[in-house]
Parts: structure tokens; C-alpha cells; sequence
């Protein structure tokens, strides 16, 4: 058996594995929307191919992909909040940042946000590319006197090579920490855990021993990272939109925009501060998921966070993709607006004390900022979207933090 010293540190290190594990799935769903949004519709230029993919066929394959991830996010919570605590979302130090000098973590993989095109496809194959075995150890690193439990053995392991090769490759040594775990974990909180009848049905899993941890992690790996060879995982999805990219075209949309590109234009620099202040209010609602064990406050949360996606984000996006703003640049001679994603701040800093204080002023200020943009419309282009934005902001209104 193991010492309480050995258990303490299996903990922190799992711990701390579960918590890159929810980063890494939280990265990667903005860097999916964004190629979502770059889509257009209908292809205008000619008539495709037998057998070619359309931008709606498109959009739909990558949205699969996208709720299969939101999927994972929600798996990963579970079993961190198991063993630990749930994840915090909602916190600037933790919510990612996209640019060229960004990577996701555990790899050296630039995290851009960019349109859906065969290099943004290529990240997007590399992101969920198959396991790579990590160099072997020496003989004396093999030698070394490391005890019985291969868990203990992988962190030691991975403490001499700190880098991992692939994002498959994290998935890989978390997976044996799991297969490993039931020696040094006591399971709990199952009643702050996403159901089977809240969210995705049987591909759900509530986590209450390493058995069912098991099951949760190998939902994720089956699905996206490390998999090869199987349909429905992503990066089998990611290989054929590659080699069909040239039958949809996308909005020139600029890679990794932030808000402040926008203040030239008041209608879009509007629609940017309220797409980020409706992105961190997903965020914060999914947070407090894992915090709440009533059932009625639970379902409210998470019929929020359908409708904060799909009547609100994803709308307001769409809005956005069709919008030019100024200053236009040499490379992007008519540039159209994308979201940010970005941290939107409210009176609780950075890392806020009070979560349902943040809530209530984050859905406040994408009302806020989606009557700025009304007010603001003083072009065609604008002034065609002022009835859509009225409707997001009934659907605002249908989104109220509940109350506590």
C-alpha cells in the first residue's frame, strides 16, 4: 500500500494534470468556433464537385467536432472534481490567449485563431494528432529505485523529460495515472458532476472510483486526442475537411483579432465587447456548474449555457464575420471582424472572489454593449442587423444568472 506521502503526491500531480486537461479542451473550442464562423455559407464562384463539401456541410462537421469537445471539458471537470476541486474557468490568469506566440499547452502548437483554411487545418490535424512515444530513459534513469506502482514511476519519468511530444502523448500518461489511481485517490463529489440526463446523454460519465475516471478519459481519447483510424475521432473528421478545403470559401476575417482592432469602428468594436463579455459568461455558467448541487439551480445553468452558445455567440458571430472594419492593411485590403475571445474584466479583478457578482455584471454588460452597437449602426451593412441584435437581446434576457 501506498504512504500518505505517496499518495499526497500522486494527488498534486494528477491534480495538476486534470487541470492542463481541462486548459487544453478549453483552448482548442475557440480555435474550432472561429474556423466555424469563417465559413460562408454557399460557395458563389462555380458549381462544386461531385461528392465536394459545401460550407454548410462544412460548418457541420466542425460543429461535431466542437460539441464532442465541450463533451471532453465536461469529462475532464468530472473527474477533477472527483479528486479535487472543480475547475475555475473563469479567471484571467487561466482562460487562453491566442497569437502567434501562443501554443497549447503541453505542446509547441500555435494557438491562432484564423479562417478555415488547409494551414488552419493543418494546426487543427496536428492539435489532434496520434500518440508519439516520448525518447526512452537510461539505463540508470530505468535503474533508479523508483518502487512498485507504475504511477509513481510515469512521475518520475516525466519529471527527468518535462516535455511531452503530442497532446496524445499527455492523454497517454494521464490515461496510466487513472488506471493507477484507485491506491491513492479517494473519489468524491459526485453530486456537483455534469449526468447522463444533464448533458450528452450515455456518452456521459459521473466519476465515482478510477473505474469510471477510466471510462471518462477514454471517452475523451477515443473521440480527439491520440486517435487515429477511428471515424467519429477528430482527427480522422480534420483529414478529410484538409482534403476537401478547397471547395468552401471563408470572410477575411484577421488571424487572432483582439477587441481593441475594432475601435475604429464603433458598430463592430460594440459587437466585439459584448461576443467577449457573452464568451466569459459561458464560462463562469459552466464554472458554477461544478459548484451546485441543487437540482433546479443545476438545470438552469445548464439550459443557460445551450442558450448562451447557440442564440446568442453563435449568432453574434455570424453578425460579425459580415462586418469590414477600418483600418484596412495590404494583406487584408477588406478585412471583416471575427471574435476575440477574450477576458472580459468585471469588479471582481482578476481572479474574482464572488462569482455570482461577476455573472450578474457579465450578462448585464452583452446587453450593455449590444444596445451600443444598435446605437451605433450607421452603415447598410450595420443597420440590415439592428432586428438580429434586438432578438440576441431577448435571448439575453432568457439567460439570467440564477438567483442564489
Amino acid at each position: 500500500m501506498p504512504t500518505q506521502a505517496d499518495r499526497t503526491r500522486f494527488k498534486n500531480k494528477i491534480t495538476e494534470m486534470l487541470r492542463g486537461a481541462v486548459h487544453v479542451e478549453l483552448s482548442t473550442i475557440p480555435l474550432y468556433l472561429y474556423s466555424i464562423y469563417s465559413i460562408k455559407g454557399v460557395r458563389t464562384d462555380s458549381l462544386l464537385p461531385p461528392g465536394a463539401i459545401d460550407g454548410p456541410r462544412a460548418k457541420t462537421k466542425i460543429s461535431v467536432i466542437v460539441r464532442q469537445e465541450m463533451l471532453h471539458l465536461a469529462l475532464a471537470g468530472n473527474i477533477l472534481t472527483a479528486i479535487d476541486s472543480g475547475p475555475r474557468l473563469y479567471i484571467k490568469s487561466d482562460i487562453p490567449t491566442y497569437g502567434p506566440e501562443e501554443t497549447i499547452l503541453y505542446s509547441r502548437i500555435p494557438m491562432m485563431l484564423e479562417p478555415c483554411k488547409k494551414d488552419n487545418l493543418e494546426c487543427f490535424l496536428r492539435i489532434e494528432a496520434p500518440y508519439l512515444a516520448p525518447p526512452k530513459l537510461s539505463e540508470d534513469e530505468e535503474s533508479a529505485n523508483l518502487g512498485a506502482a507504475p504511477a509513481l514511476h510515469a512521475l518520475y519519468s516525466r519529471e527527468l523529460i518535462p516535455e511531452y511530444n503530442s497532446i496524445g502523448d499527455f492523454y497517454s500518461e494521464l490515461e496510466q495515472m487513472i488506471l493507477y489511481s484507485g491506491d491513492y485517490i479517494d473519489f468524491k463529489n459526485k453530486d456537483l458532476q455534469y449526468t447522463p440526463q444533464e448533458f450528452f446523454g450515455d456518452l456521459m460519465t459521473q466519476v465515482v472510483n478510477d473505474t469510471t475516471a477510466h471510462d471518462a478519459i477514454k471517452t475523451i481519447i477515443d473521440q480527439g486526442e491520440g486517435s487515429v483510424g477511428v471515424a467519429e475521432a477528430h482527427y480522422q473528421m480534420f483529414l478529410e475537411l484538409w482534403e476537401r478545403q478547397t471547395d468552401w470559401e471563408c470572410y477575411p476575417v484577421p488571424s487572432s483579432p483582439h477587441s481593441d482592432d475594432y475601435t475604429g469602428t464603433p458598430f463592430v468594436y460594440q459587437l466585439a465587447l459584448a461576443s467577449n463579455a457573452t464568451y466569459c459568461y459561458l464560462l463562469i455558467t459552466i464554472e458554477k456548474t461544478f459548484q451546485v448541487s441543487d437540482s433546479v439551480k443545476r438545470r438552469r445553468l445548464i439550459t443557460n449555457t445551450h442558450s448562451i452558445m447557440i442564440d446568442i455567440m453563435n449568432i453574434l458571430a455570424d453578425i460579425m464575420v459580415q462586418q469590414p472594419y477600418e483600418p484596412q492593411t495590404p494583406t487584408n485590403p477588406t478585412p471583416h471582424a471575427g471574435p476575440s475571445f477574450e477576458w472580459y474584466p468585471t469588479s471582481q479583478g482578476d481572479d474574482p472572489a464572488d462569482i455570482d457578482i461577476a455573472a450578474n455584471e457579465l450578462h448585464a454588460a452583452i446587453t450593455e454593449h449590444l444596445n451600443n452597437a444598435i446605437n451605433a449602426a450607421n452603415t447598410p451593412i450595420q443597420t440590415q442587423f439592428v432586428d438580429a441584435l434586438k432578438a440576441i437581446i431577448f435571448s439575453v434576457g432568457r439567460t439570467r444568472w440564477p438567483s442564489t
